[in-house]
């Protein structure tokens, strides 16, 4: 019965909707993740509109936005395996931390921090 059941509302829309039903430990990692990579990409656009012209990334943008979907991959990771999808996103957060350098580098790698500490101090 439940294999000819068919799948409703897939898709991006859907994706938040599974957001409000994730475990209140793993929204960190989420938002970390998010915030990590939307300033990367800001910071990015925001670089190439003041020069008038495509301009090279810089190592911070760059790692921002590398790291915030490894943090997202992170939290894919951690509905199935809490454990494993923890360690992701605490060496994303980590890389963060310690390559980026400015402010909203630190907040973004250290909510990813928070948010796999926690979820490898709730699961056990």
């Amino acid at each position: 019965m439940e294999a000819t059941r068919a799948k409703s509302g897939t898709g991006f829309g859907q994706s938040w909707r599974e957001l409000s039903h994730t475990p209140t430990y793993q929204v960190p990692i989420v938002l970390g993740a998010f915030v990590a990579l939307i300033v990367g990409i800001l910071t990015y656009l925001f670089d190439a509109s003041k020069a008038g012209a495509i301009v090279a990334a810089t190592a911070a943008e760059a790692y921002l936005v590398v790291f915030g979907i490894v943090g997202l991959i992170g939290y894919a990771v951690s509905k199935q395996n809490v454990q494993n999808g923890s360690i992701v996103a605490m060496i994303a957060g980590l890389a963060i931390v310690v390559l980026v350098a400015t402010q909203l580098g630190l907040f973004a790698g250290l909510l990813l921090l928070a948010g796999a500490i926690w979820s490898l101090a709730s699961t056990r």
